[in-house]
């Protein structure tokens, strides 16, 4: 078959054939094989051009969607999965990413584990668990968590939380504890290097006067119950409530005595 008109368009090229069909290249494509007007082209030699296209425009695809960020092997396989594209493709193209240090997983896991503690100050857990959601290599993830996640470091990291906490939040101390605790938790720090860190945040700490603290959190719960309660039924509800608030049941008992209610 001969190619009877090449056409440059927008981004490719339409090359036309005598036998009324056509296809789309790159620019890299046309130069790498000579294609030209009248040349004459064998079966084989278009079954290899359009393969060779589909590789490089899967490519293109790729090296494009990493523009935006490091990506995993397998975030590249879900992308130009979506776009239809033959998992032959797929696996060539990844391979040829990876070749080039394009595609680096170990390089990628470092990165993340990097990022999410220093920056989203995640602790080791909950890093662990987003990477291997992204089905990523366990003993890499591992490797770089121990390395990056050091206890040192991570001490260091808690103690300027709890100490910024401390000062923001206008609770009774039992309160603040709690709720701190819950959020180290959840962002994968360990029981033990939380309660670690108090301690040791606790030895430099100076007892502030929760009695102004006390007093807001009375009037917040005054100004609610008054309306439905009076007498001895009013008190209790207000001692349940400055317990629930992380005070003592004493310290909330001797402060509710004392008001005129």
């Amino acid at each position: 078959m001969q190619v009877t008109n090449i056409t440059k368009l927008k981004v490719k090229y339409k090359i036309e054939l005598d036998n009324g069909k056509h296809f789309y290249v790159s620019e890299d494509t046309i130069i790498k094989y000579g294609l030209i007007k009248k040349i004459e082209l064998t079966k084989e030699q278009l079954k290899e051009i359009i393969a060779h296209e589909s590789v490089e425009s899967t490519y293109s695809k790729a090296v494009h969607y990493l523009q935006y960020g490091l990506r995993t092997k397998q975030e590249i396989k879900d992308y130009l999965t979506k776009k239809e594209i033959a998992p032959k493709v797929i696996d060539e193209v990844i391979e040829k990413l990876v070749e080039i240090g394009y595609l680096n997983d170990e390089h990628y896991v470092e990165a993340a584990v990097t990022d999410y503690f220093n920056l989203n100050l995640k602790g080791p857990y909950w890093i662990k668990r987003k990477l291997q959601e992204k089905d990523l290599d366990k003993d890499a993830i591992d490797k770089y968590i121990a390395k990056i996640c050091t206890e040192e470091a991570m001490i260091e990291m808690l103690y300027k939380i709890i100490e910024r906490e401390f000062k923001v939040r206008r609770e009774a101390k039992n309160k603040k504890i709690q709720k701190i605790t819950q959020k180290l938790y959840t962002n994968g720090f360990t029981s033990d290097i939380i309660r670690k860190v108090f301690d040791i945040f606790f030895e430099d700490y100076e007892e502030e006067n929760e009695e102004d603290i006390l007093e807001e959190h009375f009037r917040r719960a005054y100004s609610s119950y008054s309306r439905r309660y009076e007498g001895y039924n009013l008190k209790q509800k207000l001692i349940e409530k400055l317990v629930r608030d992380g005070f003592s049941y004493y310290t909330a008992k001797d402060y509710i005595e004392k008001q005129d209610l």
